[in-house]
């Protein structure tokens, strides 16, 4: 049997799959994320064995890893099974190649980051993506801080009452409003998770808030889709792409968010949105197929939909982000 490996390393969680030649499941594993940039480096290690001890890959041979992941992590899967060749795809890739696009493309990336991606005759071009400390305008990082942001306001009388002065401590162990200070100390100095992960794990809570009513949950979710569109409007303005090149969304920021999804779409004036019925990680399955046999269709994506449940993309599914570790 020929092992493949399919890693997606996002800023929250790392999605690994090894499989082989007909794309069927051999194991699965979702550990933490393995970004230097939010994770130190101890942190990375445990995820890079959660993934080792998740597909037990010791000792074993694996002639492709593909995918989206930085040039360290092949090193240290190295140490741990041979690899024959190693691809990165990258996120743009995965994400066209998971919405059946393997030609030119446009993809809005939010998941825990945010990035507006374009692929034009074979050239790659992008914005954002600034990360968590500069810019992430549109994610879920950008939504949980500006969350924060808002509670701290209420709290201390200077800003608009919202839900989230209570909902935030209750998420994080705590009673409601009156512990809010310590609540938000206490996700500082954890070993096994990052702040900027945690802090983008509020974006489920800010949308289910925005859907009960809160003015404030609105506005927030109002003005990151509002964000997402400008830089996607930016790149194709700035690069003269055309009405008619298709795009496609990618990130756990579209699942069960409808107001953030209108927004973006009011900005970038009609452009057509193909959504995905898999998730990027499937992308870099879709892509082997296409090369292997010439073709991909919606037929082979609702397949490995049903291969790989766990990785079906549903944007009407609010499928809250848990921390991994």
């Amino acid at each position: 049997m020929k092992y493949y490996l399919a890693l997606d390393n996002g800023g929250t969680k790392t999605a690994a799959i090894l499989y082989n030649e007909k794309l069927d499941r051999i194991s699965v594993c979702v550990s933490g994320s393995l970004r230097s940039n939010t994770n130190n480096a101890a942190l990375v290690d445990k995820h890079i064995k959660d993934i080792a001890d998740g597909l037990d890959l010791y000792g074993k041979t694996v002639e492709e890893l593909n995918g989206t992941y930085e040039s360290s992590v092949t090193e240290k899967l190295g140490r741990i099974c041979k690899i024959k060749n190693a691809a990165v795809s990258g996120e743009l890739d995965m994400g066209l190649s998971a919405a059946g696009i393997f030609g030119d493309g446009l993809l809005a990336l939010c998941g825990t980051g945010a990035t507006s991606f374009a692929r034009i005759n074979g050239k790659k071009l992008f914005t954002g993506g600034y990360g968590a400390a500069v810019a992430d305008e549109g994610s879920g990082y950008y939504i949980g801080r500006s969350a924060f942001i808002a509670a701290i306001r209420d709290r201390e009388g200077r800003g608009e009452r919202t839900s989230l002065t209570d909902k935030i401590p209750q998420k994080l162990g705590f009673k409601g409003r009156e512990e809010l200070q310590r609540a938000i100390f206490s996700i500082y100095g954890k070993p096994d998770v990052s702040p900027v992960t945690q802090v983008s794990g509020f974006a489920p809570l800010v949308i289910a808030a925005a859907s009960e009513g809160d003015e404030v949950s609105l506005s927030i979710i109002k003005e990151a889709g509002r964000l997402a569109g400008e830089q996607m409007r930016y790149l194709t303005e700035s690069n003269n792409i055309k009405n008619d090149v298709p795009l496609t969304v990618s990130g756990s920021i579209w699942r069960g968010n409808p107001v953030f999804f209108k927004e973006f779409e009011k900005v970038i004036n009609g452009r057509k949105i193909i959504i995905p019925k898999i998730e990027p990680i499937l992308g870099v399955l879709a892509a082997h197929k296409k090369k292997a046999t010439g073709s991909f269709d919606e037929h082979d994506a609702k397949e490995l939909a049903q291969r790989y449940p766990e990785f079906k993309y549903d944007i009407n599914e609010n499928k809250e982000t848990k921390n991994v570790t």
